[in-house]
């Protein structure tokens, strides 16, 4: 368990599944996914047995606001690579919990466990042209490293990745403010 300052962060488990895998399959998220197609609970299943359970390389946290039982969302920090000392972070806000700050926390939450706790130096995302999640990660500190032009095609256009990144540097200089 992490806590943040609103919300709580804790290992899935197999009761989070049917959550999160309808979250996934929702097409106002999946437009903002990697995945194109829907899953089953048996992905799902399969997902949590080998990235969660059993990878070292991802470090995958459900999170609730303090105080709350039900999950508000998802949120972790995958491809970790121990040599490199980076990984990059996926999260994923029930449309329910959004416009609170839970993402937000949530998102520095994990920053500061992977720059603390793992010792990373560099925590990145891909995000597509058509979120406007990105102006949030602009806002906690994520800088703007690049732009992978016309990487897919989701609804019937291709669209741009912003590619953003943290480094260890601009979290500590973020801290001392």
């Amino acid at each position: 368990m992490i806590i943040g300052k609103k919300v709580i962060l804790e290992v899935p488990e197999k009761k989070h599944l049917t959550k999160m895998l309808e979250w996934r399959n929702n097409p106002e998220f999946r437009q903002y996914y990697r995945e194109y197609r829907v899953l089953t609970y048996e992905h799902q299943l399969k997902w949590w047995e080998d990235k969660v359970l059993n990878d070292d390389t991802w470090q995958y946290f459900v999170f609730r606001p303090k105080g709350e039982n039900e999950i508000a969302g998802v949120i972790g920090l995958t491809y970790i690579h121990p040599a490199y000392r980076t990984a990059e972070f996926a999260i994923c806000v029930d449309e329910d919990y959004r416009n609170n700050g839970y993402g937000s926390d949530a998102l520095r939450t994990v920053i500061k466990y992977g720059f603390e706790q793992l010792n990373l130096n560099r925590i990145w995302c891909e995000v597509y042209s058509n979120n406007k999640a990105v102006d949030v990660y602009r806002h906690i500190g994520f800088k703007d490293e690049g732009i992978l032009r016309q990487t897919v095609f989701k609804n019937g256009e291709y669209l741009d990745s912003y590619v953003l990144g943290m480094l260890k540097s601009d979290y500590i200089n973020m801290e001392k403010k």
